[in-house]
C-alpha cells in the first residue's frame, strides 16, 4: 500500500510549477540525468510513494543500474543527490523561483520537501508531515478587537524582562556572545625563527645560515599555509587573532654520529605548547653534507605541509564537527575539506565543499575554481566519460581548471588539480606533464607526489613511479588509501600476487573499479577462491566495464603492456569469459 499522503490538487499544482521552473533552468537542463532524478523523487512524493524512494530504486529506475546494484560499492545515487542538492540550493540562492513553493532535498535523504516560498513554514514534505504558518485567506481581515488581559500581562512581563536585561547586560552579553565554534579556522601562520647553530661550521661549508628563510619561502608555496621570518614580538597582534592559527617554528642544527642532525620545534602561540617536532639527519662525505639547505627545507616542508600534519589538525576536527551545518566554508577550511574529500571520496559528504567552491568567482579565488574543476570532472568520471553526460561534465571540469590556471599560473595546487582533471578525462600523458609542473612549483606537496607516482605507473615509468610513491609514504605515518595504488600495481606487474592482494584491499576504496579488477586478477593468479568470490561479482556489476568491456575500459588509463598482461591473465584465470573481457556485456 502506498506510503505517505495524497496531496490536494492545489498543492500538486504548486509543486508541479516549482518542478517545471527547475527543469527549465539551464543549469538543470544541461544534465538529463539530474532532471530525471528530480522528476522521479517529486513524482514519487506526490503520488504518496515516498516510502519506496531508496538508493536502490533510484539507481535502477533513473540511472539504469542492474538489479544486483550495491550502493556500498557504487555511490552513484549518493553522489548525484549531493550534486542535485547543490543545484537546488543555488537556484533558491539566485532567487529564480516564482512558484508558491520551493523544492528542497534534505541532507541524508532522497525524499524531497516542499516549502512555502512566502513563509518559513513547510507546506508538506514527502513523508506526509504538514506544517504551515500561513495566515488564513478566507473571510478577509479580522475586525480590530480590544486587547485581552493576557496581552496586558505579557506586556508587563516584557517590560520587566527589558529592565532585567539592562541591569544584567554585561553578564548577558558574555553569555550570549558568538561561540568559537562559529568562527571558521584561520589560515595557519608559521613564524620561522633562526636556527641555533651548534655545528662549528665557521671554517667549512655554511650548514645553517639561510635555512630559516628557505623554510619561509617553501611554506609560502602552499595554498593552505603562510609563513613569515622573525619572532612574534615583532607583531604582537598576530598572536591574538580569532581562533588561533599562529605558530612559532624554531630549530637547531648539531653534529651527530652519522653527520648532521637538523631538528625543528613547532609551538602554538601564545602558550608555546609543543605541537610537533621533526628531525632530518644528513650524512657527511669528507665534510660535505649529502643534502643542501634547500633539500633540508624541502624535507621539513613535506611534513609541515601534509594535509594530515599538525598545522591542519584543528581545522580538520572543526570540519568534521561543523561542515554539515549548511555553512559556506571560507577559503582555508575549504582547502582542508578538499584534502579530506580526496582521502575519503566514497564516504565524504562534499556538500560544504561544493558550496564554497561555487563561491570562487565571487571571492576571486582561483584555488576554489580548481576545486570545482575536480568536483565536476570527478562527477563526470563517475557517470562515465564515455557517456554524453559524463563527457560534458569532464569538459566543464577541464574549462574550470584552465580558468584557475589563467588566474593563478604559478600555483602548484592549481597545476595539480589540472593534472587530476586530465587523469579523470583519460589524458594520462597530459596528466603526467601537468603533475611535473606542479612539483616544479612546489615539490613538498605530499599528496601530489602520490598522485604523480600513480600516473607515472600507468605510463609504465616505474622507476619514477616507485621513487615518488616511496617518498610520499616515507612522510605519512597513516597514509590515505590512494597511497597504496603504486605498490599494489608494482606487485601485480612483478608477479608478487600475494602482496598485490594484501595491498589491493586498500586500493579498492581509492579506485573502486580498477582496484576490483586488480583483486580479481590477483585472486585468479593465486587460484584463491575466497578472493575471487569476494570481488568477481563487483567486477561484473561495474557499469564502466559493462559499457566498454573490462580490458578496453582499463586500456583508457593503463598504458603499460606488462601490467595489462598481468591483469588480463589473472582475470581469465578467475573464470571470466573472454567476451566479457574484450567486449561490452
Amino acid at each position: 500500500m502506498p506510503e505517505g499522503r495524497v496531496y490536494a490538487e492545489d498543492e500538486q499544482i504548486a509543486v508541479r510549477q516549482a518542478l517545471d521552473e527547475l527543469l527549465a533552468w539551464s543549469a538543470m537542463a544541461r544534465s538529463p540525468r539530474l532532471s530525471a532524478f528530480l522528476t522521479y523523487i517529486v513524482n514519487a512524493a506526490l503520488s504518496g510513494n515516498s516510502g519506496s524512494v531508496k538508493a536502490y530504486s533510484i539507481a535502477v529506475d533513473v540511472f539504469e543500474r542492474s538489479e544486483d546494484f550495491d550502493p556500498q560499492s557504487d555511490p552513484i545515487v549518493r553522489v548525484q543527490a549531493r550534486r542535485l542538492r547543490g543545484l537546488l540550493e543555488e537556484f533558491d540562492r539566485l532567487g529564480l523561483g516564482q512558484a508558491p513553493v520551493r523544492i528542497v532535498l534534505p541532507v541524508g535523504r532522497y525524499v524531497p520537501e516542499f516549502i512555502a516560498r512566502e513563509s518559513p513554514g513547510v507546506v508538506a514534505d514527502g513523508d506526509g508531515e504538514k506544517v504551515s504558518n500561513v495566515t488564513e485567506e478566507a473571510g478577509g481581515a479580522r475586525p480590530p478587537q480590544a486587547p485581552s488581559r493576557s496581552i496586558w500581562v505579557a506586556g508587563a512581563a516584557a517590560a520587566l524582562l527589558l529592565l532585567a536585561s539592562l541591569y544584567f547586560w554585561p553578564e548577558l552579553g558574555q553569555r550570549t556572545s558568538s561561540t568559537p565554534a562559529l568562527v571558521q579556522p584561520k589560515l595557519p601562520l608559521v613564524i620561522v625563527e633562526d636556527f641555533e647553530n651548534l655545528t662549528d661550521d665557521q671554517r667549512g661549508t655554511p650548514l645553517v645560515a639561510g635555512l630559516a628563510l628557505e623554510l619561509v619561502t617553501d611554506i609560502n608555496q602552499f595554498s593552505d599555509l603562510s609563513a613569515r621570518y622573525g619572532g612574534p614580538q615583532a607583531d604582537p597582534d598576530l598572536v591574538e587573532r580569532a581562533n588561533g592559527g599562529v605558530y612559532v617554528l624554531s630549530g637547531v642544527a648539531r653534529r651527530s654520529p652519522r653527520g648532521l642532525l637538523y631538528s625543528i620545534l613547532l609551538q602554538d602561540t601564545p602558550t608555546r605548547a609543543v605541537i610537533a617536532t621533526f628531525e632530518v639527519e644528513v650524512p657527511l662525505d669528507d665534510g660535505t653534507p649529502g643534502l643542501n639547505l634547500q633539500d633540508v627545507s624541502e624535507e621539513f616542508s613535506l611534513r609541515l605541509g601534509s594535509p594530515r600534519g599538525p598545522l591542519h589538525k584543528a581545522a580538520r576536527n572543526w570540519i568534521e564537527t561543523h561542515a554539515d551545518e549548511g555553512l559556506v566554508l571560507e577559503p582555508y577550511p575549504c582547502l582542508v575539506a578538499y584534502s579530506m574529500f580526496r582521502e575519503q571520496r566514497a564516504t565524504f559528504d562534499a556538500g560544504a565543499l561544493e558550496r564554497c567552491a561555487r563561491q570562487s568567482p565571487v571571492r576571486d579565488w582561483p584555488e576554489g575554481a580548481a576545486i570545482q574543476a575536480v568536483l565536476t570532472a570527478d562527477e563526470g568520471w563517475r557517470v562515465g566519460p564515455d557517456t554524453a553526460e559524463g563527457e560534458a561534465l569532464v569538459e566543464r571540469g577541464r574549462d574550470l581548471a584552465e580558468q584557475a590556471l589563467s588566474r593563478e599560473p604559478t600555483s602548484g595546487f592549481n597545476w595539480a588539480q589540472r593534472a587530476y582533471v586530465a587523469f579523470l578525462a583519460g589524458e594520462v600523458g597530459h596528466s603526467r606533464d601537468f603533475y611535473n609542473t606542479a612539483v616544479q612549483l612546489n615539490p613538498a606537496m605530499v599528496d601530489v607526489l602520490a598522485d604523480y607516482g600513480y600516473v607515472e605507473s600507468l605510463n609504465g615509468n616505474w622507476e619514477a613511479a616507485r621513487a615518488l610513491s616511496q617518498r610520499a609514504l616515507s612522510v605519512e605515518v597513516n597514509p590515505p588509501d590512494f597511497y597504496s595504488i603504486v605498490p599494489t600495481l608494482w606487485a601485480m606487474r612483478e608477479g608478487d600476487y600475494a602482496q598485490a592482494a594484501a595491498l589491493g584491499e586498500r586500493m579498492v576504496s581509492a579506485a573502486p573499479d580498477f582496484g576490483v579488477a586488480v583483486m580479481v586478477a590477483a585472486g585468479g593468479q593465486l587460484r584463491d577462491a575466497d578472493i575471487i568470490n569476494a570481488y568477481l561479482p563487483r567486477l561484473l556489476a561495474s557499469q564502466r566495464f559493462r559499457r566498454l568491456g573490462i580490458m578496453p575500459a582499463l586500456r583508457q588509463y593503463v598504458l603499460d603492456p606488462g601490467l595489462l598482461r598481468a591483469i588480463s591473465g589473472g582475470i581469465i584465470s578467475a573464470g571470466v569469459p573472454l567476451d566479457r573481457l574484450a567486449h561490452p556485456f
